[in-house]
């Protein structure tokens, strides 16, 4: 009699699995944030993050001594990412940039004359990628913005590259593959 819970069979029926490590991010800054000599819509390296990470609610209704469930108000969290710091700053400077041309720190206002929030918010995409490189799944962040740029650690005794943290706020997202 054969046996159904066999390393074999396990092996056999599994198909690789996706890796953690295998993403690409892949921004568009407004058109006013300098990014140095990066191209606005190049791909850029973090360290870590995850795919965003989207609720419905639920809403209850009483119905004879039971409660009956409906699905409510889809929400969306932010997507915290930590990004590698580049030599030249220009990736942390590009965001906090972008936070600055929000809301002007010295005039608290959306900087331009005919300047306004839907010109500062952007579309970010994540990818994750197979073990060869293709694209299993593409997520579409709608416009997005950082509602947060972290700071920079320094550290003699470290010998780790030199990370930041960044959240972006989006409005909601679009799987565009691997559904």
């Amino acid at each position: 009699m054969a046996s159904y819970n066999s390393l074999n069979q396990f092996k056999a029926g599994f198909k690789g699995g996706t890796r953690a490590n295998r993403f690409r991010v892949i921004p568009n800054f407004p058109s006013r944030v300098n990014v140095g000599n990066n191209n606005t819509t190049s791909s850029f390296l973090i360290s870590s993050g995850s795919l965003p990470k989207a609720d419905v609610g639920v809403i209850g209704v009483p119905y004879r001594g039971r409660m009956a469930y409906f699905a409510g108000d889809r929400q969306y969290s932010v997507w915290p990412i930590r990004i590698y710091d580049d030599n030249d700053s220009a990736l942390w400077k590009a965001f906090n940039s972008w936070k600055e041309k929000l809301d002007g720190h010295l005039t608290h206002q959306v900087e331009g004359n005919n300047y306004s929030y839907s010109n500062l918010q952007t579309t970010f995409f994540i990818e994750q990628l197979k073990p060869n490189g293709e694209v299993l799944r593409k997520i579409k962040l709608n416009r997005c913005w950082p509602s947060e740029v972290g700071g920079i650690n320094f550290d003699l005794g470290s010998s780790e590259f030199v990370t930041f943290d960044v959240t972006l706020t989006f409005d909601f997202i679009d799987i565009l593959t691997g559904i």
